[in-house]
């Protein structure tokens, strides 16, 4: 039996051709060995204390803690006290959220310290806040509420040179409101949910990079405006997006998730363009929510008659 990797193949028994023609799946990830190390502090644990509601130098009209609502404060004072303890405790929610993350993604084996041969995943938080910021025009004051964290990661091969490192940045919002003249409406999340939902995005960046770099995110295959990949949930989510290489003449080809299941998900072009000249086996890119490819114009400029 002979078979074209990501192809068609023909079946031969007994030395005669069957002619049976097979669709074959996009072949298995080999697993790759990594060890979740050490994911320190950018700062000295107790400095969260202080810190934890500052997001730096901030636009005249953000408010920050200390400064802003007293919803914001209140969520400082209750998050930075899991800041510190986690911080003392070498972030395990963290590391946690990452070796589940790594693990489900199907291409990476998550192996215990000391283990030879393995690669070593490190890291470091920083950049930890609490913003409000609000806009008011005419009647109508609409203002909204987030937190923000920071991770910075290195992939280290067994000899100890770095392979690999980036910088993940993920806010999430914990209150909005919206008021005008005879309306309003307020919603908020609980200080422990926003920091777990914190923690589980920054948690899935950081192991699709990681994913990513030891195996690259590939189309399997294209069927007019669709292609599939060989990534599936929980790394791709529904509505993310994935940029194609259209060539030269096509330049980069944005694309949505429409589907996403175990070890593959379907994405769709936007803006009508096919995928058609796409070809198999080629690479893709992932656009995180924050990245700016992830939020440009969604249509082509045309020049009207």
């Amino acid at each position: 039996m002979s078979a074209a990797t990501g192809g068609n193949y023909q079946i031969v028994i007994g030395g005669l051709l069957a002619g049976i023609i097979v669709a074959v799946a996009a072949p298995a990830i080999a697993q790759q060995r990594v060890v979740i190390g050490d994911f320190t502090s950018a700062q000295s644990c107790t400095t969260y204390i202080l810190t934890s509601g500052s997001v730096g130098a901030a636009a005249s009209h953000t408010r920050v803690y200390g400064v802003g609502s007293k919803t914001s404060a209140a969520f400082a004072a209750t998050w930075r006290q899991d800041l510190v303890r986690d911080c003392v405790d070498n972030f395990p929610d963290l590391r946690t959220s990452i070796t589940s993350a790594l693990a489900a993604s199907g291409g990476v084996e998550v192996a215990p310290r000391g283990t030879r041969g393995a690669i070593v995943l490190n890291g470091r938080v920083s950049d930890v806040g609490v913003s409000s910021a609000s806009v008011a025009i005419e009647d109508i004051e609409q203002s909204n509420e987030d937190a923000g964290l920071t991770v910075e990661f290195s992939l280290r091969e067994p000899d100890g040179s770095v392979r690999f490192g980036g910088s993940i940045a993920k806010r999430v919002s914990f209150g909005d409101s919206f008021a005008t003249e005879g309306f309003s409406s307020t919603s908020n999340q609980s200080d422990a949910s926003v920091y777990n939902n914190l923690q589980r995005e920054l948690a899935l960046a950081v192991s699709r990079s990681v994913n990513f770099e030891l195996h690259p995110l590939r189309i399997v295959s294209v069927s007019g405006r669709r292609a599939r990949v060989n990534y599936g949930a929980p790394l791709l989510t529904l509505g993310a997006t994935v940029i194609v290489d259209g060539g030269v003449e096509r330049g980069q080809i944005r694309c949505n998730v429409v589907s996403a299941g175990n070890g593959f998900a379907d994405i769709e072009a936007e803006g009508g363009q096919s995928l058609e000249n796409i070809h198999p086996g080629s690479q893709a890119q992932f656009a995180e929510l924050e990245d700016p490819a992830s939020n440009g114009r969604r249509l082509e400029r045309v020049n009207l008659p």
